[in-house]
């Protein structure tokens, strides 16, 4: 069977290429140089190349809330089209199931109740923050279920909450949070300065890491034979919190962190329901976040020099790149008990 993965060289494609180096199955994992997915006729010419079996639809034109607050024309419009591409040429191509990647965004900003859960996806609109992202996504679940109804598809969703993880943005400006958190922690810890936590931090996020949710499109792929979205989600933390874990990790002094309440805090919470995820996978489990997030650090240190960081790609020469192990001696699994002080 053949794969076809959009979005192959971002975060979640990475992770899922490395989980999947020994599968049985041929993967083929797509990215930009493979042409505009916002094109109607390149991703036709790309089904017609590799006419796949199933597909996996993880690209997309993705950032963190001050890009969603920037460019929400352009997070609108460009995945509208990606997604109703990718749709329209798995339909063409008589591809019978597929997994599309949502978001957390695009859940209601006034919901009746927390934590919301799958059947609440249209209650009312997203956060005015996301709106153009949000409704973008939301749509797909609505494109989705139409298929799946007049042309008996299995085209089924998944929608994770905030994705961090290696291979992550690490942009200052457009980066996820804890991907900005980490960039920005640690260059405050390299050039000795304060750092800035941007909101008040009390927003609640809750976030999974990127190879747990490879793990979970693989096993939705192969084992999940219905067609209502699925909620992956893991515990939720405050923006503060995860502030001064990142802090601790780095062991970075905490009372060199003020508060810049002059940007955005975002929806203040957002909170979803992963019950129905746990009834159908009861023996999953998801790495700890701390865990995740030492990982994720290690990880960024380690690729700092060529990582996704910087639009103008300044580099720091490795004279000036400090490593992991000059950073905290808390960061060892005895020593993670600082997380209960938090």
């Amino acid at each position: 069977m053949i794969i076809l993965v959009t979005g192959g060289s971002g975060m979640v494609g990475k992770s899922l290429n490395d989980i999947t180096i020994n599968d049985k199955n041929d993967w083929i994992f797509l990215s930009s140089a493979d042409g505009d997915l916002r094109n109607r006729q390149i991703v036709f010419n790309i089904f017609e190349k590799y006419k796949p079996d199933y597909v996996i639809h993880l690209a997309a034109n993705v950032g963190g809330l001050y890009k969603n607050i920037r460019e929400r024309v352009s997070m609108f419009s460009d995945n509208i089209r990606m997604n109703e591409n990718i749709l329209e040429a798995s339909n063409k191509y008589n591809i019978q199931k597929g997994i599309f990647c949502l978001s957390s965004c695009i859940f209601p900003h006034n919901p009746s109740k927390y934590p919301m859960n799958e059947n609440m996806i249209h209650e009312s609109a997203p956060h005015p923050s996301n709106e153009g992202y949000g409704y973008s996504k939301r749509m797909m679940e609505v494109q989705c279920r139409n298929y799946n109804e007049q042309y008996k598809r299995q085209y089924i969703c998944l929608i994770p909450v905030n994705i961090y993880g290696p291979y992550d943005n690490f942009d200052l400006d457009d980066s996820h949070v804890i991907a900005g958190l980490i960039h920005r922690m640690f260059l405050a810890k390299k050039n000795n300065k304060n750092f800035k936590m941007f909101g008040s931090g009390n927003p609640l996020r809750q976030f999974i890491y990127s190879y747990d949710f490879a793990k979970i499109i693989v096993k939705t792929l192969y084992e999940y034979n219905d067609t209502k979205p699925i909620i992956c989600c893991n515990d939720e933390i405050s923006i503060h919190n995860l502030t001064y874990l990142i802090a601790k990790l780095y062991n970075y002094n905490t009372n060199n962190i003020t508060n810049d309440i002059t940007k955005s805090d975002g929806c203040l919470r957002k909170t979803v329901d992963g019950n129905y995820f746990k009834n159908i996978y009861p023996n999953f489990k998801y790495i700890s976040l701390k865990d995740g997030i030492e990982k994720t650090m290690k990880w960024f240190i380690k690729n700092y020099e060529n990582c996704r960081k910087d639009k103008n790609n300044v580099k720091l020469s490795k004279d000036n790149i400090f490593k992991y192990s000059d950073l905290s001696a808390n960061t060892t699994s005895s020593n993670f008990a600082l997380w209960n002080e938090l």
